[in-house]
């Protein structure tokens, strides 16, 4: 519980802003299959950055190069903390102390999610670089300074391409050395690298990349990073204003002659090539350091003295030749070195120098040519005089080019001189070897199959030297073909015999794809200086092979024979093709198979043909049943069916086809259209009107049959697919339905008088429906409006006469006051007297609706309410006298008086 406490605390420490960043890389390491292995290299300023400033870990975000999406992070763990040394240690004051931090972790990169061709990069963004750099704004963060932070940056290729595993490391580059630069003073670095891969790698300056935002940890981002800002008079070409300028070689050697002191920020780019495609790309930012703290020294000086000269000479380019008849003692350089340093009393009058040879037109380890002893102590003007050999056979074809270096021991970089020799060494004589049989160069051998051919050959060398044999071809394997080249054993230097045969019997080998083959045998002698003497002779042979007649493939759908290419052929869906293919080899024979390309379609297609095989003929019977499922008209409507014939059992195995295309037209099956009836009570109503007045139901009952029964019945579908009318319909009650062979569904709406709109009582609309068959490819539909027009109950405007008067004496007669449903009294039953026919309300209707009845007393309190049509008074405990009446309809009033008399 402890440890893990200590772990989750050091998880949670706050970064800490700080002036601390000197520059660092990223590593990808392949370790095997998909693992690797990720670094992240920080160069920290022990004299100016705050230990809080060293953390514990990394958070580094990898994403994708094509869209830049994240695709994840990787937490690096600090695991070592170790110092920048000097090449002069001697030479330190410390003007410059530098640690190396290094945070690492394992991570695997699956083919399943890092195979985009584009690749993809890490990038961790830290701030902030020293607040004391010369050449660019470094300030301390806060307010309207320009801060600087490094975002350390990697790309790498996929992990595979082409469906094959792609394994790629990035460069390692050389550790920097802790060593300031004075000025006017050469200074030097090497910042080149080692590729585990062999890949080729591309160093170039480039101004180093700002972090996005001046936090000590800014948040994840994909980009664009943005560069560093250059202070007045320094940019990319001018980095430390030196005379040359910092520069970088293809090797990757850094450069520069300073003129000023500083600390200058730069970064280098290293693009890493493979096949001459670029895979990846690296980042290295660092720091140059110039004070003025070097002693004053002068560069050692060397000299060359070719044997046959009596002095050194002044030059710095000497040029040797040297005949092959020259022994080992005498192919040699005289060099001596002096340092006028060993004469100074504040060099105690001596100097410390040493010795280095660098290959320069070509690459190879050439130590071998220094003498044992490298370095010595001058004084007192004294020189380091040795002699330097060179090697019977030269290191190239041709002249090659050494640098011998004269290093001293100089603060804070030696002083060096360097004597440039170019050597021209004449390799021992050599013949080459040659052949004594075959006579000529060419050998050119035919065979009719079935035949062989064998000869021998002979090779000899004048110098008696090891003859070194070796075969080639034109692209194929002996064996395979037949060859054999067989070396007589045992051999002796200076000679070799053997013999070349050739079996060409197509009963063995395969002659199929080839019938020529080239043959090379190719010798080189092991002379002294394994110098390229190399010699051939060339074998072309060639087979031919017997006749073999081509099968023929016919069909019985038309009468004439051997068509290539039968139209015309046309079938509906759910009809049946069936036709007979018939393969012939009358004149050989062979053994033939029927059959037919792309198998797998027929499947698909719902068609059937039997695989047949026989000698001489064979037949088999393609069959169709046309079916919806199977075929997709709406792609195409043609199908193209080939059949092969195939004689591929000859002797030889030569193959021999026939092929014949039959091309068959796929119509869309035939197909009824289906009838759609709408009724109303029974009666059909296509394309009628009905009208209806609101508060009644519109029920509309649809029916749909289809008089197609084979192969099945067709499924039948009802759908409204249309409705309008002066006010848009709403309220209905419509489900569609489907059902096969027959189907029927409902139409069913009760409007009431909120359908009518702006003082308009009629309205008419329609509702269109579809009947729709789902026969492939021949779909047929019927559909049907019906009208309805919609119009307000028919009221009148004539003027009503209620009651005024009545008795409530419970006589039966006149017994209450009412103006519908009066009942006629038993001493009047004429139906023209009755009281309904002169009395009745006008008919409630959308415009006019009966509200309610109120009955006042002559001192208007109200006696009597109702809201109901039928209403009845039977002016229960009111004496008699005169009443008032008000009648209100929702558009109008009626008012009277009205008498109740015992």
């Amino acid at each position: 519980m402890k440890k893990a406490l200590v772990t989750c605390m050091l998880l949670l420490v706050i970064p800490v802003y700080a002036s601390h960043i000197v520059g660092g890389e990223f590593e990808l390491i392949h370790i095997s299959g998909n693992l690797y292995r990720l670094n992240l290299i920080i160069y920290f300023d022990q004299i100016n950055g705050a230990p809080g400033a060293k953390d514990a870990s990394a958070s580094v975000s990898i994403f994708r190069k094509r869209d830049n999406l994240l695709m994840g992070s990787v937490t690096l763990l600090r695991v070592s903390e170790t110092n920048v040394p000097y090449t002069q240690p001697i030479c330190s004051k410390g003007e410059l102390v530098t640690s190396k931090l290094t945070y690492t972790s394992t991570l695997v990169l699956s083919a399943a999610q890092f195979n985009d061709p584009q690749g993809y990069f890490v990038v961790w963004q830290r701030c902030c670089r020293n607040y004391t750099i010369t050449n660019i704004f470094s300030d301390p963060p806060g307010g309207a300074s320009v801060s600087a932070g490094q975002t350390f940056y990697l790309e790498f290729p996929p992990v595979v391409k082409n469906e094959t595993p792609f394994i790629n490391s990035s460069p390692r580059l050389f550790p920097p050395l802790n060593d300031f630069a004075c000025p006017f003073r050469p200074y030097y670095v090497d910042f080149a690298g080692v590729d585990d891969d062999g890949d080729s790698l591309v160093y170039s300056l480039t101004t180093p990349l700002n972090t996005t935002t001046p936090e000590a940890l800014p948040p994840v981002s994909p980009g664009p990073y943005p560069l560093v800002v250059w202070k007045p008079g320094y940019n990319l070409g001018n980095i430390i204003n030196g005379q040359p300028d910092l520069r970088i070689s293809k090797e990757g050697l850094l450069t520069a002659t300073p003129r000023t002191q500083g600390l200058f920020v730069f970064a280098v780019k290293i693009d890493e090539y493979r096949n001459g495609e670029k895979i990846g790309e690296s980042r290295r930012d660092f720091q140059m350091l110039v004070v003025d703290a070097c002693p004053q020294a002068e560069p050692p000086v060397i000299a060359g003295k070719k044997l046959t000269d009596a002095n050194y000479s002044t030059s710095k380019n000497i040029a040797l030749t040297f005949a092959n008849t020259v022994t080992d003692a005498n192919r040699c350089l005289d060099v001596r070195i002096s340092d006028p340093d060993s004469q100074k009393p504040e060099s105690q009058f001596s100097e410390f120098v040493s010795v280095r040879v660098i290959p320069l037109n070509f690459r190879k380890d050439i130590s071998s040519i220094l003498p044992v002893q490298t370095s010595t102590v001058l004084f007192n003007g004294s020189t380091f005089d040795f002699r330097i050999c060179f090697p019977q056979c030269p290191f190239i074809n041709g002249p090659y080019q050494i640098g011998i270096i004269a290093f001293d021991d100089a603060c804070s970089l030696p002083l060096t001189d360097t004597l440039k020799v170019t050597v021209t060494t004449q390799p021992p004589a050599n013949t080459a070897p040659y052949f004594v049989a075959p006579t000529l160069p060419v050998t050119e051998v035919t065979l009719l199959e079935g035949n062989s051919f064998e000869a021998g050959f002979e090779i000899r060398d004048a110098d008696g030297d090891e003859l070194i044999p070796f075969i080639t071809t034109n692209g194929f394997v002996l064996a395979d073909a037949g060859l054999q080249v067989q070396f007589d054993e045992p051999r002796v230097n200076g000679k070799i015999t053997g013999k070349i045969r050739w079996d060409a019997f197509c009963n063995i080998y395969n002659f199929t794809n080839r019938t020529s083959f080239e043959v090379k045998i190719l010798v080189n002698d092991r002379d002294v200086c394994d110098n390229n003497a190399l010699v051939f002779t060339t074998y072309k042979f060639q087979v031919v092979l017997p006749g073999n007649a081509d099968p023929v493939i016919d069909t019985d759908l038309t009468p004439a024979p051997n068509e290539r290419v039968v139209v015309g052929i046309q079938r509906r869906i759910n009809e049946t093709l069936t036709f007979q293919v018939t393969g012939t080899d009358v004149i050989d024979q062979d053994l033939l198979v029927l059959d037919v390309t792309k198998r797998d379609s027929l499947a698909l297609y719902g068609a059937v043909f039997p695989a047949a095989t026989g000698n001489g003929s064979v037949t088999s019977r393609f069959t169709w049943d046309l079916q919806c499922a199977n075929i997709d008209l709406t792609k195409h409507s043609t199908f193209v069916f080939q059949f092969i014939v195939t004689d591929a059992a000859n002797k030889c195995r030569l193959y021999k086809a026939d092929t014949v295309d039959v091309h068959v037209k796929v119509l869309p099956p035939l197909n009824a259209a289906p009838y759609l009836v709408a009724q109303h009570k029974s009666q059909v109503v296509n394309e009628q009107t009905l009208a209806f007045t609101p508060g009644e139901t519109i029920v509309l009952k649809l029916i749909g049959t289809d008089a197609d029964t084979a192969p099945e019945r067709d499924n039948l579908t009802i759908t409204l697919i249309d409705k309008g009318g002066n006010v848009a319909p709403s309220g209905y009650e419509f489900t569609p339905a489907t059902n096969k062979g027959t189907v029927q569904t409902t139409f069913s709406w009760t409007p009431g008088c909120e359908v009518f709109q702006n003082g308009v009582f009629q309205n008419e609309y329609f509702f269109t429906f579809r009947l729709a068959d789902d026969r492939c490819y021949a779909e047929k539909a019927d559909t049907v409006t019906v009208y309805l027009k919609l119009n307000d109950a028919v009221g009148h405007e004539k003027e009503f006469m209620p009651p005024n008067v009545f008795t409530p004496n419970d006589d039966g007669c006149n017994d209450y006051f009412a103006v519908e449903g009066i009942g006629p009294c038993s001493y009047n039953s004429d139906p023209a007297q009755n009281p309904d026919a002169w009395v009745a309300f006008p008919p409630d209707n959308c415009q006019a609706r009966f509200e309610s009845v109120k009955i006042f007393n002559r001192w208007g309190n109200r006696v009597f309410e109702s809201s109901d049509r039928k209403f009845r008074w039977y002016a229960p405990n009111q004496p008699a006298g005169v009443y008032y009446y008000v009648i209100k309809f929702t558009n109008k009033e009626y008012r009277g008086s009205l008498s109740v008399r015992f």
